[in-house]
């Protein structure tokens, strides 16, 4: 029996049209109680709506063969296709704080014109709002700015989380660097994450960010940018080490409608010539570490029978925003009803990659096999959602999802399609 819908106005047609990406979540407890059926899809073909059947989607959020999502970005995002990866490494000692002596130089900044723009990344806030995503985003069609010099260091920040608008050589190893702000906002520049080439050793290279906004940072407490050096971690097996002398953050003398910026300078040598670095404000945390490490699990033949990773929803740009329920399994195969939950979320500002470090320790903890991980487990069920802002992070913002707000101020918004990451952990909550 053919189902025939009815008459539909156009808002009617795109609700169909759109059914495919339309997903109801169950567990599988529900999959008993409710047979899933087939979906009737409606598709426009020559003039008029053809309903045709189709099996329902699980909504698992990781294949049972470990592929992952692909990363989907904002429409204009230039998007280079290198792959960055770097090794994880503990250091054997406490990250040294820099000790200021009171004699750190305060650069000023520097206007274009008086020096030389080696980086200038496309304008990625052109557009007001965010419009539409793609895969991989846009390819770059050239390279941001073409060198000529020998020793000019050569910059790049268009990889996921990355961020870096602009760079001016002010003289032959001092470079002033301007970070973009958050996406499709005018506001939010803590978080860096860049990449440097053409590297001479053992030469005074000075950098200074000019464009931050908050008064007051932990570097003037003895934090240090952090460097990761490829040949180290090839030959050494060295990753993140905090880096820097002649550190200050302080009030520069660039001001535009009414807003006071501050600087970040700091000095520091490359360890190796011709060599491929890393700088970053804390270690960094992607989208795709995180994936990479939920892809792990599924293949895990243990861990996967006690911790089931599915699809919490979607986020603006329809990228995969996980769920993951961490519980021992009953002799029945159900899901019990008198465990208490304990919800944990992270990483709903994107700078903050620290708390992606901690949700990842936590992880391991719980899905270890110790005793009192087994208790955990035994007694509760734990539901995590790893990466609330997955859209922040790609794109490298440090604060903002790609409606240009802040997720942490709308838990009581009932926009569900502007914050939907908040929305559907609120609802899980409530259930």
């Amino acid at each position: 029996m053919l189902f025939r819908p009815p008459l539909l106005g156009p808002l009617q047609k795109e609700r169909w049209r759109l059914s495919e990406d339309i997903h109801v979540p169950c567990d599988s407890i529900c999959d008993q109680l409710f047979p899933r059926t087939k979906q009737i899809v409606l598709s426009y073909d020559s003039g008029r709506w053809v309903p045709r059947l189709r099996e329902p989607r699980n909504l698992y959020g990781i294949s049972p063969a470990g592929h992952l999502s692909l990363i989907r970005w904002p429409h204009q995002c230039e998007v280079i296709r290198d792959r960055i990866e770097h090794i994880d490494w503990i250091p054997r000692e406490p990250e040294p704080l820099y000790q200021p002596t009171g004699l750190e130089l305060e650069p000023l900044y520097q206007y274009p014109r008086e020096g030389t723009v080696v980086y200038l990344a496309d304008e990625a806030n052109e557009e007001s709002c965010f419009m539409y995503s793609r895969v991989g985003g846009s390819y770059p069609s050239k390279q941001v700015i073409a060198q000529d010099w020998d020793n000019t260091l050569n910059f790049e920040a268009r990889f996921e989380s990355g961020n870096l608008e602009k760079v001016v050589k002010v003289s032959e190893f001092e470079y002033q660097l301007t970070l973009r702000t958050d996406l499709y906002t005018n506001r939010h520049t803590q978080w860096y994450y860049f990449r440097v080439t053409n590297t001479q050793a053992g030469m005074p290279y000075r950098f200074t960010i000019v464009n931050f906004t908050k008064p007051t940072s932990l570097y003037n407490h003895g934090m240090r940018p952090l460097l990761y050096s490829e040949v180290d971690a090839k030959i050494h097996r060295v990753g993140w080490q905090r880096t820097g002398d002649e550190i200050k953050y302080y009030k520069n003398n660039l001001g535009q409608d009414g807003h006071q910026y501050f600087s970040l300078t700091w000095t520091f040598q490359f360890p190796h010539d011709r060599d491929t670095c890393y700088f970053a404000h804390c270690y960094p945390y992607t989208y795709s570490n995180l994936q990479d490490y939920l892809a792990a699990i599924s293949r895990d033949p243990v861990k996967s029978t006690f911790c089931k990773i599915r699809i919490l929803c979607h986020s603006l740009a329809r990228n995969i925003v996980y769920v993951l329920t961490i519980t021992s399994p009953s002799e029945s195969g159900k899901e019990a009803k008198h465990k208490a939950a304990v919800i944990l979320t992270a990483r709903v500002h994107p700078g903050e990659t620290n708390s992606s470090w901690i949700m990842k320790g936590f992880l391991d903890y719980i899905l270890g096999n110790s005793g009192d991980a087994r208790l955990l487990r035994d007694t509760f069920v734990f539901k995590v959602v790893p990466m609330l802002n997955p859209d922040g992070v790609i794109v490298g913002n440090y604060r903002c999802s790609l409606v240009g707000q802040d997720l942490n101020r709308n838990y009581k918004s009932d926009l569900k399609e502007s914050f939907p990451s908040v929305w559907y952990t609120r609802n899980m909550i409530r259930r």
